[in-house]
């Protein structure tokens, strides 16, 4: 790692880091996005309301936080803090949505701290900066965003990459973030509330993550891509298009990624894939349990305003189950299931 300075941006930041994220693409003016000081430690906020600065510096980091709320064996979160100790790797601890500090472990491989980095601390920096995410993957379809939700191998990167060669444009992958403030500089009050604005899909893909399993059924070498984890089988596919390119567009679709189950009517290997409605409580309890740290708004009263933000983005989008065989050579199948639903929606009136 070098101490320098680099400036990226993702998504709704400006990064100022003394960690090299090669991930990313490198901001090169200077002039517009300058530090305040030759360290790096206070970053100048842009013009840009919808641009928040933060800095990511290697230093200590200390052993706990105050005024735990939530916590597990190796995280504790507060209302403005989060420290997380990854053994072997890094300790990281994210503050005020502004600042995140890296203390890499003896003898750790960049590209793991990177791994972390890009994914569960920036989670953190996200919600802490007041902002909402899902675990979801998503693609622009017409002047809207549709997302697939879905827990770890559900399949949400391989869908995307999918139709992504389909000529559809990668919007998120793993993290969709929302912005659902009222106004650019004001974030969500932490008490519950119900004026929220429409939810807003912040672009933020400048890689697809995908099992080298996914990549040989998508036809992808793996001999040109640069791995997630030195020691693992998941690559770093780079999309095509900055995400700073891209516009924010409303979310108006949402898929619950399933697989079918052993005992069930449609669990034959080879059934087709099928597509079906979700709705009322279930669609809101389903998006809640889909919210990247839900259950830090839980301990910090923003559960309810969690449940109002799910109830309003499913009164302008529609939810659906999507379930499908664990077989990747009806990949193709569910992707032109996708298509063809797709094509019929804009069609018919939305159910509210």
């Amino acid at each position: 790692m070098n101490s320098d300075l680099w400036r990226y941006r993702l998504g709704p930041f400006l990064l100022a880091s003394e960690i090299a994220l090669p991930e990313l693409v490198p901001l090169v003016d200077d002039a517009a996005n300058a530090v305040a000081d030759d360290s790096g430690a206070d970053v100048r906020e842009m013009e840009d309301a919808a641009t928040s600065a933060v800095c990511i510096r290697i230093a200590h980091v200390p052993e706990r936080i105050a005024d735990v709320v939530a916590n597990e064996s190796h995280w504790w979160a507060s209302h403005t803090e989060y420290l997380q100790r990854v053994p072997g790797v890094a300790n990281f601890l994210v503050r005020h949505g502004c600042e995140i500090l890296v203390e890499p472990a003896e003898n750790t491989q960049d590209e793991e701290i990177r791994a972390y980095l890009l994914s569960p601390v920036f989670s953190a920096l996200c919600h802490q900066a007041g902002m909402y995410a899902l675990h979801a993957s998503a693609v622009r379809v017409g002047d809207g965003v549709v997302a697939f939700l879905g827990n770890t191998r559900a399949g949400k990167s391989t869908l995307a990459a999918g139709l992504a060669q389909r000529g559809f444009v990668v919007i998120a992958d793993d993290i969709c973030l929302l912005d659902t403030r009222v106004q650019g500089a004001e974030k969500i009050a932490e008490t519950a509330s119900s004026d929220f604005g429409t939810a807003l899909v912040i672009p933020v893909a400048p890689a697809l993550k995908l099992w080298r399993s996914a990549l040989d059924h998508l036809g992808t070498s793996t001999e040109s891509l640069d791995r997630v984890v030195r020691n693992d089988d998941k690559f770093r596919l780079k999309l095509s298009k900055p995400d700073a390119q891209l516009p924010h567009l409303p979310l108006c679709q949402i898929f619950f990624l399933e697989w079918t189950a052993e005992g069930d009517a449609d669990s034959d290997f080879n059934a087709q894939p099928t597509i079906v409605p979700v709705e009322g409580v279930e669609a809101i309890t389903r998006l809640m349990e889909f919210t990247h740290f839900d259950y830090v708004m839980k301990a910090t009263g923003r559960q309810k305003g969690n449940f109002l933000l799910c109830g309003r983005i499913l009164s302008e989008a529609r939810a659906y189950r999507l379930r499908r065989p664990r077989n990747f050579s009806l990949l193709d199948q569910t992707l032109d299931a996708i298509e063809a639903h797709l094509g019929a929606i804009p069609e018919l009136p939305i159910e509210r």
